[in-house]
């Protein structure tokens, strides 16, 4: 245990802490925005008609309206990239961390093999 605790120091353990947590939470970012996306067309499920009766479905609106389909398509897009483009970032983050300390540790481990010159 004691060459464990040698081995990382107590910043190499902050940073591998963050990543851990960059690295759950890219995937909790990616669920909560497509969850967003699929939620973005519930208003337009069931809409009121003229006399207030929830009749017209979602295909029904996208064929007697196709721009306003199209535009709901976009927004959905679009807020799926933005997930996509958080998670991509939370993970490079994430393994921009754990690559700075392995190449930390490498530099360490190389000089004690060098030895004292």
């Amino acid at each position: 245990m004691n060459e464990q605790e040698e081995f990382f120091s107590p910043n190499h353990k902050r940073l591998l802490s963050i990543a851990a947590w960059a690295k759950y939470l890219a995937w909790v970012m990616l669920v909560i925005y497509i969850l967003l996306a699929v939620t973005g067309i519930l208003p337009y499920r069931y809409r009121p008609d003229y006399n207030n009766q929830f009749s017209m479905g979602l295909w029904e609106f996208v064929k007697s309206n196709p721009f306003d389909g199209f535009s709901i398509l976009i927004t959905m897009a679009s807020t799926i990239l933005k997930g996509v483009v958080y998670f991509l970032v939370l993970k490079g983050i994430s393994l921009g961390l754990n690559m700075i300390v392995e190449t930390d540790i490498n530099y360490r481990e190389r000089k004690r093999a060098e030895g004292p010159q």
